[in-house]
């Protein structure tokens, strides 16, 4: 299977959720989640095959972008490549918490894509979604500890974090197009 389907689904995926991601890291950010998330993906859904992941941390730009893009990288290989899905998730959630100096519990992407790491290794994909939104659900009563978050009045707390939102909608893409 080529990385090409999941990222044209991704796209169109984020077309539709680009206001609400707007509107729920409005609430804890600045107010551009979905918009950038969408401005990668329309640079990546131009690139070459094999290039799509990169083109996507280029065009999104700052920090969020090399971040989603690390897991993006893996999800590519794995569609172009074979290359285990599991051991590339748990690579680009390492990856993540290091450069990102964040933690499960800090209310970030990793609190759903730790998680869904976890219950990949001992499940399958669709175990890994019901964790990611389990992960993505308990964002709502965390208080953020890193990012811009966590200057905002408690923390965020009463929120979603939109980056947990968006790991849960990439591996709902990738089933989607994988069946």
């Amino acid at each position: 299977m080529s990385a090409k389907p999941f990222f044209d689904t991704l796209r169109v995926r984020f077309e539709i959720e680009a206001a609400r991601l707007n509107a729920l890291d409005a609430a804890i950010g600045d107010g551009d989640h979905g918009t950038t998330m969408l401005r990668g993906l329309n640079s990546a859904v131009a690139a070459a095959d094999g290039k799509r992941a990169r083109a996507f941390m280029r065009a999104s730009g700052g920090a969020s972008g090399t971040l989603f893009g690390l897991i993006l990288l893996e999800i590519e290989a794995h569609c172009d490549t074979g290359a285990p899905l599991q051991a590339g998730l748990a690579k680009a959630c390492e990856r993540i918490c290091d450069l990102g100096e964040v933690a499960q519990g800090d209310k970030s992407m990793v609190d759903a894509l730790a998680p869904a790491n976890d219950a990949f290794a001992t499940g399958d994909l669709e175990a890994a979604i019901t964790a990611a939104r389990a992960g993505r659900d308990a964002t709502k009563d965390l208080c953020a500890r890193r990012g811009r978050a966590q200057y905002v009045e408690n923390g965020g707390r009463g929120h979603l974090d939109p980056g947990a939102v968006s790991v849960v909608i990439f591996l709902e893409t990738l089933q989607e197009v994988s069946r």
